[in-house]
């Protein structure tokens, strides 16, 4: 234990009790990363940690110290570089999934952020982790637009800083994080499995020590959802309890073309018409299922884009980490908002398509499937010409996939840029005179909009509170 730690007299006993407990649990047969924390004042102190307390939840930051591999990189999520891997070779279904390791059980030392419910007794038992992405100095796509629904199903949330973070943190607070390091990107496979175990032990050192853990889901979006799917793959066989159970109940992937292979727990997976056939998306689609060690789901919803920002969060939610300069990682894309919707039809708007209804319902349907035995609803997937392109209807938007009520009932183009802007989107509004045509009066527009969101919601693909925000928004946007 440093001498730098930020910790006060009491923390510092935890951290006492945490490596004598990681000790303990070792020798019955269970190797626990040592663990420091919780540090001082996360909630003000702590760099890219949201605000819960207002929600009745608290944030907490540790750091955890112990030995993983470093492998031979596989994906974007483990590389140095992520500009230099080739996605499509990456992302492609595979004959085997085995990692090759380099170096055998190297040290490091990472953050675990914890997002938990203040009291126990509202604790769901469900916990969802998410590997931290290496933009914006460390961010989180699926935390930061659906944490009003952990909150209200009592869930924590977990998150594992990612090695290529590690110099912006140290940079910015080198008292707080110091003693952070790696050898190498590929030890967050490592990190994860030991967070993971960590999570499901009795061990005193335990951040969940007091809440009844039920399960574990690992889940992510763009580069985190690679990172989800890759541990999937290539770690999910490995990363084992005591007892030989799974340290994973389910894995969320969302936004990235990788083929997830069948696993021994259920696989939901969620794109947008941005990335469904990019990187050779429609040869790993995979095949819905509902058999025993092969559980799986597909959707692909339709009009959507990947950049998630003018979407709506799911409310009430966390407040934003305060605004830190965080060095950027190497290797990131570059690409130019305004540039791209400078590059699409006059009039439009960024994709404002509630895609995060959707993936909080995801987690719903994952809760039930794992819980109840209640399998996910089906959706066809996204229509296709011969050239793998979105065969298009004469509104302009994609055919088949998830239809969100915006699409069953449009109102506007949602069209997905091409190149290097193939992760935006627009809504281009239709005329008033086109709406009068489709719809005849408002009022029956409105009206098809709530006959789209009831069936949306019957079939279990966004609840019942997200159909009448997203009713209100359409709401909002006026007559015609």
């Amino acid at each position: 234990m440093s001498s730098r730690s930020p910790l006060g007299r009491r923390a510092v006993a935890a951290v006492i009790s945490a490596i004598v407990s990681s000790t303990v649990a070792a020798c019955a047969g269970v190797a626990l990363p040592q663990v420091e924390g919780p540090l001082t004042d996360s909630g003000t102190k702590g760099i890219r940690v949201w605000q819960v307390g207002e929600l009745g939840y608290e944030a907490q930051e540790y750091l955890i110290s112990g030995k993983a591999d470093v492998d031979r990189p596989v994906s974007m999520a483990d590389a140095k570089d992520m500009s230099l891997r080739n996605s499509a070779d990456d992302f492609a279904k595979r004959s085997s999934y085995q990692a090759e390791v380099l170096e055998s059980a190297q040290p490091y030392t990472t953050r675990m952020v914890v997002y938990r419910p203040k009291d126990p007794h509202k604790f769901s038992g469900n916990v969802v982790m998410e590997v931290v992405h290496p933009g914006g100095g460390g961010s989180l796509p699926v935390w930061s637009k659906i944490n009003g629904f952990f909150v209200q199903h009592g869930d924590a949330y977990v998150t594992v800083q990612h090695p290529l973070t590690f110099d912006g943190l140290q940079k910015a607070d080198a008292g707080r994080y110091g003693s952070l390091h790696a050898a190498d990107p590929t030890q967050i496979w490592g990190m994860v499995a030991d967070a993971g175990t960590l999570l499901r032990s009795s061990a005193a050192a335990n951040p969940l020590q007091g809440y009844e853990v039920r399960h574990l889901y690992l889940t992510g979006y763009s580069y985190t959802g690679v990172a989800t799917s890759t541990f999937a793959d290539y770690h999910h066989g490995s990363a084992r309890l005591a007892n030989g159970n799974p340290i994973f109940d389910g894995y969320l992937s969302f936004a990235n073309a990788m083929y997830v292979r069948p696993l021994d727990v259920p696989v939901i997976r969620v794109n947008t018409q941005s990335e469904f056939n990019s990187y050779g998306g429609l040869n790993n689609r995979g095949r819905n299922s509902d058999t025993a060690g092969a559980r799986y789901r597909l959707y692909e919803v339709a009009g959507a884009s990947h950049v998630l920002d003018a979407m709506p969060d799911i409310e009430p939610g966390a407040g934003a980490p305060a605004p830190v300069s965080v060095a950027r990682a190497q290797g990131l894309p570059n690409v130019s908002p305004n540039r791209c919707m400078a590059s699409f039809p006059a009039g439009s708007q960024e994709d404002d398509l509630p895609l995060p209804y959707v993936l909080a319902q995801a987690f719903a349907n994952m809760y039930d499937w794992v819980d109840n035995g209640i399998a996910p609803p089906e959706t066809p997937w996204i229509k296709t010409d011969s050239q793998g392109n979105a065969v298009l209807d004469a509104n302009g938007n994609a055919e088949g996939g998830l239809r969100l009520p915006e699409m069953a009932a449009p109102a506007a183009t949602y069209g997905i840029g091409s190149g290097p802007c193939l992760l935006f989107g627009y809504r281009a509004p239709f005329e008033a005179a086109r709406m009068k045509e489709l719809y005849g009066s408002t009022d029956a527009y409105l009206a098809a909009i709530r006959d789209a969101a009831d069936r949306d919601v019957a079939q279990r693909l966004i609840s019942a509170e997200d159909a009448r925000r997203l009713q209100s928004i359409v709401q909002s946007r006026g007559t015609f």
